[in-house]
């Protein structure tokens, strides 16, 4: 038993055909119905009384794909492929009559659209819903008969695509076969009908739909956030070109579980080192850095790997997330100038572990008085008849103080703690080593060499050979333009694999990892604030003014300090101009050139 979608009612028979097949039709139609066997879908369940009926909506929706396929018209379309080779989504620009762009999305694993009307230049708003007064739904059908046409995918259906493939040459032709054109034309309508409406979900062929309520197509309103963020962009168009939906090019930009099925192993690690591994949330989505990364860990050899950038480019969190996504341990060593060798491998901690033994029983006076030999003993351990009180009394001083020289000495001892470096070599891992430009000494990373080495091994301080774990991922991480930044060793950097020089975020990339991490939706204000933070960015540089900095921290610091108390000027002062520059007459004009003339109004 079906159920009724909206987009195939009696009331969608009465609206105009196209043009082009309106003069085709004219001399051969006699009715919307066809009785002809050869014009019924094989999906066409009934036993008597069998027909296909023509729907002028879904001729609209199939001519206007055909000429998005031929570069005419105002139709894109494309496909979404997830990490794991699957296709997640379709997704659809479709113009109306009237010029009103509809942002489509189709989720064939659970048969929900998003959909959005395209009402500014950076806003949505809903699509009316389908029915008589408002919306005749040839937008959903043609969203629909494009996932039918896309081999290898879910809604693909040979049938259809038989049909659609006439109906385009004939519509195309300059001298078009009408009986033929009729034909593929009744076979589509039918076949979509069908496959809508009528068949059962575990049915194969079934085009499967979520239903309101109402029994009605289940559609969710599709924000411009959510493109902003680059959740629904498509990884392959075939149909005309976006506009508004941004393909995407090199990132596919996976999240962490999709990304785990295809790099994660099952490793098995104690509790404490269990612990070690990142709890970043599933939502993040993984860089194009993060995934070339993943892709040579699990492709080649390569196990050293570097990363260059401002500061809140993600370069940790990227280090982070591919240990998440691999499932293994993530270490940290944070490099300063007085670094040295020893400290790269272990360093000398005092022992705070007790020593002392039991205070032994100390004789009292008396004791000593009356029998000088018993209380020497309880000292000693030794009897020694005769002994006088003083001679006694000399030696029961020295035994203690010896034993509680004996005692603060050990206590006193340092021990070897292996550093984050050693502890992650151990085990399959992934060890970051931020800034190792701030040292000083450049030759000091040298002593490192060994372990990047194919070899992999190191000699620790009490001479154990410590061997580099083939799975243990090295990432060094640094900024080369900060204050205090040296050059990297050669004979270093000879042996890293793979070197990520990343550029700075754009006010894009800003606003959609603001939207992601503070849950601010107001996306025009988000880009206000970007904006003015890149143009901060761009002053301090060309301007040469040192010690003060502007990146994306910043930006995201304003944003929660704007969250929490409502004011973009103050919240500016206190995080973005507090920290470009220590400057106060500095500070004072940067608010002046970039954050009074835009905010002060807001």
């Amino acid at each position: 038993m079906g159920w009724d979608s909206h987009l195939f009612e009696t009331w969608q028979l009465n609206t105009q055909l196209p043009p082009r097949f309106e003069q085709v039709f004219s001399g051969e139609r006699k009715a919307f119905y066809s009785t002809k066997p050869e014009d019924c879908s094989a999906y066409n369940s009934r036993k008597t009384g069998k027909m296909a009926t023509l729907y002028p909506h879904v001729l609209r929706a199939l001519e206007a794909l055909v000429r998005g396929e031929s570069g005419e018209g105002d139709v894109a379309a494309g496909v979404q492929v997830g990490a794991d080779g699957r296709l997640c989504y379709y997704c659809m620009e479709y113009t109306k009559p009237g010029n009103h762009k509809e942002l489509l999305v189709y989720k064939p694993t659970t048969g929900t659209f998003l959909a959005g009307l395209l009402v500014g230049p950076e806003k949505t708003g809903r699509v009316p819903m389908v029915r008589q007064d408002g919306n005749d739904g040839e937008e959903f059908i043609a969203l629909l008969s494009y996932a039918s046409l896309v081999k290898n995918g879910p809604a693909y259906d040979r049938e259809f695509c038989s049909a659609y493939d006439i109906l385009k040459k004939e519509y195309q032709s300059g001298a078009p076969d009408a009986g033929q054109m009729i034909h593929a034309a009744y076979l589509c309508c039918d076949n979509l009908r069908w496959r809508i409406e009528d068949l059962d979900v575990s049915e194969e062929g079934v085009l499967p739909l979520g239903r309101t309520k109402a029994q009605g197509l289940d559609v969710e309103m599709l924000s411009y956030q959510a493109l902003f963020m680059g959740l629904y962009a498509p990884t392959e168009t075939t149909v005309g070109h976006f506009t508004v939906f941004e393909p995407q090019g090199e990132s596919q930009g996976y999240g962490i579980e999709e990304l785990r099925k295809l790099y994660a192993k099952e490793w098995e690690f104690p509790e404490n080192v269990r612990q070690r591994i990142p709890r970043l949330p599933d939502s993040y989505r993984v860089s194009a850095s993060a995934e070339r990364i993943l892709c040579a860990i699990e492709k080649t050899p390569a196990r050293v790997f570097m990363m260059t950038g401002s500061a809140g480019v993600g370069k940790t969190t990227d280090a982070q997330l591919i240990a998440q996504v691999r499932g293994v341990p993530y270490y940290k060593f944070t490099c300063g100038p007085n670094t040295d060798e020893i400290e790269l491998i272990a360093s000398m901690v005092p022992n705070t572990e007790t020593h002392t033994e039991n205070v032994p029983d100390v004789p009292d006076y008396e004791d000593l008085q009356m029998d000088p030999a018993t209380a020497l003993m309880k000292v000693c351990g030794e009897y020694q008849d005769g002994i006088s009180e003083k001679e006694a009394f000399r030696i029961i001083t020295e035994l203690l103080f010896q034993k509680g020289y004996q005692a603060a000495k050990a206590e006193r001892d340092f021990r070897m703690v292996e550093s984050p470096i050693i502890e992650g070599c151990k085990v399959p891992s992934v060890v970051e080593i931020q800034e190792p430009l701030l040292i000083e000494r450049p030759a000091t990373l040298a002593k490192f060499n060994a372990l990047l080495d194919e070899c992999a091994s190191i000699e620790l301080l009490n001479g154990e050979v410590v061997r580099r774990h083939p799975d243990t991922v090295i990432i060094l991480t640094t900024n080369m333009d900060y204050i205090g930044c040296r050059q990297m060793n050669e004979s270093v950097l000879s042996r890293i694999r793979f070197v990520d020089h990343r550029p700075d975020l754009t006010e894009k990339e800003m606003v959609q990892r603001a939207m992601r991490k503070t849950g601010m939706a107001d996306c025009e204000i988000l880009q206000k604030m970007a904006q003015a933070v890149v143009k901060i960015r761009r002053y301090l540089k060309e301007e040469e003014l040192r010690g003060g900095v502007c990146e994306y921290r910043e930006y995201e610091d304003w944003v929660w300090a704007y969250l929490s108390g409502g004011n973009l000027l103050k919240a500016a002062e206190h995080t973005v101009i507090a920290k470009a520059s220590m400057d106060a007459e500095e500070r004072q004009e940067m608010m002046t050139l970039f954050i009074r003339p835009v905010f002060e109004e807001l």
